[in-house]
């Protein structure tokens, strides 16, 4: 059960905003990414959206193929994002980032 492998295409810091995106929101985000629509599906990260207009044709392409891999995987092990799948939210960087800070100001 491990999630698709990402397109090398795709961006890291757009790929970091697929982890919290239901199934539906995921194939919203597909239809935005192909111009299928021009209204930005709810739950469609600002941020993501509005990188769309720097990406190229290619990079949409490879970003709509992912959304909809990642929305049927999601599908079919009947849950509602990768991090309810994974339980990874970068939380041990984060632990560890939040660590060091607590250290700085001791």
């Amino acid at each position: 059960m491990t999630p698709p492998e990402p397109p090398g295409e795709i961006p890291d810091f757009l790929l970091e905003q697929f982890d919290d995106l239901s199934p539906e929101t995921l194939r919203g985000v597909s239809d935005y990414a192909l111009e299928e629509t021009y209204v930005a599906p709810d739950g469609m990260p600002d941020a993501m959206s509005e990188s769309f207009a720097l990406q190229d044709d290619d990079t949409l392409e490879a970003i709509a193929s992912y959304a909809d891999s990642i929305a049927e995987f999601l599908d079919e092990n009947e849950a509602e994002s990768l991090v309810d799948l994974t339980g990874d939210q970068g939380g041990e960087e984060e632990a560890w980032g939040r660590k060091r800070i607590l250290e700085w100001h001791e």
